[in-house]
C-alpha cells in the first residue's frame, strides 16, 4: 500500500477527480479507506483538506510528480467505504462534486467536548487511609466523602457542589490519592428522563400483518398505506425491536422537526438509551456527538429529518421514512440536492436493510409503484379502537352570499364554541404565516413587492413589519403609497397571525397557541408548545402545515381547515395531491381518544376533485383522477421532467446564457428524442437579488434525459463563460422551478 487515491475537499467541477499521492513510510500501518488527510495542492503546495477513497500498490502514473500525503487528521475513518459508494452514487445522481457529497454524508469537524474529572486512586491506596483523611472533616475529607462512591467527577461539579476552590483537589492529588483524567461528554443528547418506559402494546389484525409482511423475506420496499389513527407508530416499534434484538440497527425520519419530540418520546419508552435524536436546529457540536455515538454502537435507533438518513450505522437493518410523502425530503437549498427517499433505496442495496415508506396519503409516485408491483402495499383501513372524524364540507360562497364576512364560516365558530364549553381542545390550520398576505394601494393599485424578490411583502403585526418570505428582507408598513402618494393602503388576504387576532377577539377567555415559522425559530420552542398543548395548557392550536401531521393529542377533537383551496391555486402540477394530503392529514388529528372529532373544512371551490376525496376519504377517488390527469399531461410517474435553472444578478446575461443552452439542446434533438419548451422566468423570476430563467425537458427515460441534459450544459461550459452565473439542473423535483 504505497498510494493513496484521494478527493480533495474543494468544492470545484473542474477539480473535482481523484488526484494520487505517495503514502509516507510511517503512515503506512495507520492510513485506511475514508480517513481526512491534509495534501499539498497545485504550484504552491498549499496544505488542503482531503478524503481518502482507495489504497493502492500501483498507479498509472509518473511517481516523481508525485507528492507525500502531509498529516493524518484524526487516527479513525470518518465515513465507511460503502458510504463512499453512496457519495459516488450521489455525485451522478444530483450533478454534484465528490467533495459536496461526502461533507453532505459526514458532520462538520467538531473537537469532541471533554471534562476534567477525578476519581479516587483505590488501586494504591489503602482505604484505611482514605477513612482517616476523610475523619478530618476539612475540604479534602468532604472531597474524598463526595468523590467516594461516585466514580469520575467533573472536577466543575465538585466545585459547584461543594462551595469550593481547585486547591483541595490538587492537593489529594499531589498525595496520590486522587488521580484526574480527560473524560468526553456527549453535548444535547435527549432527555430521557422525561419519558416513562413503556412495553409493547397489543397488536391488532391490521397491525400484525403489517409487522409480518415488513419482516418476512420480500426484499422489495414496503409501502405502509396506514388511515390516521390506525396505530402506524406501534407498528414502526416492533418491526424495529425485531431488529435490535438481531444485533442491527434502525433509522427513522419524519418530515418535520416539530414533529421529532413526540416521536422519540415514543421510541425513547421502548428503547431507552439506545435512541438518538438528531436536526437541523441542535448546534454543530451537538450533532457531531451524535454521529460519534453512532459511530461506536452506542445507539441502535436515530431519529430526525432527512439528514439522520446519513447517520453512520454500519449494522443497518431498517429504514423507516413516516410520512413519506412529504416535500420535505428533498432538499433543494444547495447541494447536493438529494432526495432522502432515494438515498434510503440506495442505503437499502448496499446493506439489504428493509424498507418502510408511511403514510396515510402516499405519493402519487409511491403509489404508482406500488400499483407496478416494485413496492409491497400493506393497507391498515381502520383506526384502533377509534371511529373516524365526522368531516364538514363548508361552502364559504354560502356564507358570503349570507352576509358573512368572517374568516369563521358560522358553523365553525359554533363549533369552537361548543368546543371550549366542553373542555376540549381545537386545531385550525392554515397553510400560511404572517398577518396578511400582501399590502396594496386602493387608489392606484399597486402593491408593495420586495425589493431582492419578484414576490410580495407578507405583513407581521406582531413586529408592524413587512417581510419577505424568501430572503427574510424586512420594510416598514408605508404610511403613504410609494407610487401616488394615496393614504389608503389597505391589508389583504389572511395568515396565521391573523387567524389568533381573530380567535382572541371572538373568544377572549380562551388561551391560544400559534405554531408556525414566526414562533418555532429557538432551538426547544417546537418542544414547548407541543408540551404546553399536550398538557392542556391552551386550548386552541393554530398552525401551518407542521401542525398537520403525526401529532398526536387526545383532547383534541375539532380540526377546522380554514381554507382548503389555498394549495390549489399553486402553479404546479402537484396542487392537487398537496392540496388532498394536507386536508386529510389535519382532520386526522381530531377525535384521537374516545370522543368524537369532528372537521370543518372551509372552501370556495367544493367541487373540486381532491377536496371532494379527502372530505370522503377516498385515496382511491383520488389517485384515480389525478393519475388521469398526469398521464394526459405527461407528468411524473408517467415521464420524467428535467428543470434547468439559470440565476444570476444580470438578467440579460442570465436570459443569454439560458437561449444558449435551448439552442444547443435543440440542435442535438435532431431525433425529437425529447420534448423541449422554450426558456421561460422562473415561477419566482427573482429571489434574492438573482434573476432566474428556467427550462423544461420531458422523457419516457429518465436515464437518457438525464445524459442528455449533462452533456448539453458541459457544451455550454465549453461555449461561453458562465462567470456570475449559476446553473442548477433538477430531475422530477417535487414542485415547478
Amino acid at each position: 500500500m504505497n498510494y493513496a487515491l484521494v478527493v480533495i475537499s474543494v468544492a470545484v467541477k473542474t477539480l473535482d477527480r481523484v488526484f494520487s499521492y505517495k503514502v509516507p513510510e510511517d503512515m503506512k500501518c495507520r492510513l485506511k479507506v475514508g480517513m481526512r488527510i491534509h495534501v499539498p495542492f497545485g504550484k504552491g503546495n498549499r496544505k488542503i483538506e482531503a478524503y481518502v477513497i482507495g489504497l493502492s500498490d500501483k498507479v498509472d502514473f509518473d511517481e516523481s510528480k508525485m507528492k507525500y500525503i502531509a498529516d493524518i487528521c484524526e487516527n479513525y475513518p470518518v465515513i465507511s467505504e460503502k458510504r463512499i459508494e453512496l457519495a459516488m452514487s450521489m455525485q451522478s445522481d444530483y450533478y454534484s462534486t465528490m467533495s459536496d457529497c461526502i461533507q453532505c454524508i459526514i458532520p462538520k469537524k467538531v473537537k469532541s467536548k471533554t471534562y476534567k474529572c477525578a476519581y479516587i486512586d483505590y488501586e494504591n491506596n489503602d482505604i484505611e487511609i482514605i477513612d482517616a483523611i476523610i475523619a478530618k472533616n476539612n475540604k479534602q475529607s468532604r472531597v474524598l466523602e463526595f468523590l467516594r462512591d461516585g466514580g469520575s467527577i467533573p472536577v466543575s461539579h465538585i466545585k459547584d457542589f461543594l462551595g469550593i476552590d481547585t486547591a483541595p483537589i490538587n492537593a489529594l492529588v499531589k498525595k496520590g490519592i486522587v488521580k484526574t483524567e480527560e473524560n468526553e461528554v456527549y453535548r444535547g443528547n435527549y432527555n430521557l428522563a422525561r419519558t416513562l418506559k413503556s412495553p409493547g402494546l397489543e397488536l391488532n389484525e391490521e397491525q400484525k400483518n403489517a409487522v409480518a409482511a415488513i419482516l418476512d423475506e420480500d426484499v422489495r420496499p414496503v409501502l405502509l398505506k396506514g388511515v390516521t389513527g390506525s396505530g402506524k407508530t406501534e407498528v414502526y416499534l416492533q418491526a424495529i425491536e425485531k431488529v435490535i434484538n438481531e444485533g442491527k440497527q434502525a433509522i427513522v425520519l419524519v418530515p418535520e422537526i416539530s414533529l421529532t419530540p413526540q416521536t422519540v418520546d415514543r421510541f425513547t419508552a421502548r428503547f431507552g438509551e439506545r435512541v438518538a435524536v438528531t436536526h437541523s436546529r441542535m448546534s454543530d457540536g451537538e450533532r457531531y456527538d451524535q454521529w460519534r455515538r453512532a459511530c461506536s454502537n452506542e445507539i441502535s435507533v436515530m431519529i430526525g429529518p432527512r439528514s439522520a438518513i446519513f447517520t453512520p450505522f454500519e449494522k443497518l437493518g431498517m429504514i423507516i421514512i413516516d410520512e413519506e410523502h412529504e416535500s420535505a425530503y428533498k432538499a433543494d437549498l444547495q447541494p447536493p440536492k438529494y432526495d432522502a427517499r432515494e438515498i434510503a433505496l440506495k442505503l437499502s442495496y448496499l446493506y439489504g436493510c428493509k424498507i418502510v415508506f408511511g403514510s396515510a396519503t402516499p405519493s402519487v409516485t409511491s403509489y404508482y409503484m406500488a400499483q407496478k408491483g416494485e413496492y409491497r402495499l400493506v393497507e391498515m383501513k381502520n383506526r384502533v379502537n377509534l371511529s373516524p372524524p365526522e368531516i364538514n364540507l363548508v361552502d364559504m360562497r354560502r356564507e358570503l352570499e349570507t352576509g358573512n364576512r368572517s374568516i369563521f364560516s358560522r358553523a365553525l365558530k359554533q363549533a369552537i364554541e361548543e368546543n371550549l364549553e366542553d373542555g376540549k381542545q381545537t386545531i385550525l390550520f392554515l397553510n400560511r404565516r404572517g398577518y396578511s398576505t400582501f399590502i396594496s394601494c386602493r387608489s392606484c393599485g399597486h402593491v408593495m413587492m420586495c425589493k431582492n424578490c419578484n414576490v410580495n411583502y407578507t405583513y407581521h403585526r406582531y413586529t408592524n413589519k413587512l417581510m419577505c418570505h424568501y430572503c427574510g428582507e424586512e420594510a416598514e408598513v408605508p404610511k403613504l403609497c410609494p407610487v401616488c402618494g394615496s393614504e389608503h393602503i389597505r391589508y389583504f388576504g389572511t395568515g396565521t397571525q391573523k387567524i389568533e387576532d381573530e380567535i382572541n377577539r371572538l373568544f377572549p377567555t380562551a388561551r391560544v397557541l400559534r405554531m408556525d415559522m414566526d414562533t418555532t425559530r429557538t432551538k426547544n420552542s417546537h418542544t414547548d408548545i407541543l408540551d404546553t398543548f399536550r398538557s392542556k395548557g391552551a386550548d386552541i392550536l393554530i398552525g401551518t402545515q407542521m401542525i398537520a401531521k403525526g401529532l398526536d393529542f387526545p383532547d383534541v377533537t375539532l380540526v377546522g381547515v380554514i381554507a382548503a383551496d389555498m394549495s390549489l391555486n399553486l402553479n404546479d402540477y402537484h396542487s392537487g395531491e398537496i392540496t388532498y394530503q394536507l386536508i386529510t392529514q389535519v382532520s386526522g388529528r381530531a377525535g384521537r381518544a374516545e370522543s368524537k372529532g369532528r372537521v370543518y373544512v372551509q372552501t370556495y371551490d367544493p367541487q373540486n376533485y381532491s377536496i371532494q376525496a379527502a372530505v370522503n376519504g377516498s385515496y382511491e377517488d383520488f389517485y384515480r383522477h389525478e393519475s388521469e390527469f398526469r398521464s394526459l399531461m405527461k407528468y411524473p410517474p408517467f415521464t420524467n421532467i428535467f428543470f434547468v435553472l439559470v440565476s444570476g444578478e444580470d438578467e440579460q446575461i442570465v436570459h443569454r446564457v439560458i437561449m444558449t443552452l435551448y439552442e444547443i439542446m435543440v440542435h442535438y434533438n435532431r431525433k425529437n428524442d425529447f420534448t423541449l419548451f422554450a426558456p421561460t422566468p422562473a415561477v419566482i423570476s427573482k429571489i434574492n437579488k438573482k434573476y432566474r430563467h428556467r427550462m423544461m425537458v420531458k422523457s419516457d427515460n429518465g436515464e437518457k434525459i438525464r445524459n442528455f441534459v449533462l452533456f448539453c450544459v458541459e457544451k455550454l461550459r465549453g461555449y461561453m463563460p458562465l462567470d456570475g452565473v449559476s446553473v442548477n439542473i433538477s430531475l422530477n423535483p417535487n414542485y415547478s422551478i
